[in-house]
């Protein structure tokens, strides 16, 4: 301990450079925990909110979160006929983009 403090008294501008470098660099690695845990919640927001166990969506396409996926109503109505389906619906996602004052708005 005592080399140490020896060593911090000969080299502080050192020292001092050191622990602010740490400190910039635990608040970058936090602010990135933050900024990934705040885009997980929200994706698992919009994909838990409607409550559905099964999504079906067009062959060939990457999901109703993605990109557009269009299939037939009597495509809904037969799976709603399946064993062990209680209720199926449709449901329309969309994004535009809009301008209003000035700003350009994610709808």
């Amino acid at each position: 301990m005592n080399l140490a403090l020896k060593d911090i008294r000969h080299g502080l501008f050192r020292f001092v450079l050191t622990c602010f470098g740490l400190g910039l660099l635990m608040t970058v690695v936090l602010a990135m925990i933050g900024i990934y845990n705040g885009l997980v919640s929200d994706a698992l927001a919009v994909v838990k909110a409607p409550a559905a166990d099964v999504w079906v969506v067009e062959a060939g396409t990457k999901g109703p979160f993605a990109e557009a996926s269009s299939i037939p109503a009597d495509t809904r109505d037969a799976v709603a006929r399946m064993p062990g389906v209680a209720e199926a619906g449709a449901v329309n996602y969309q994004n535009v983009e809009a301008a209003h004052t000035g700003q350009t708005l994610r709808l």
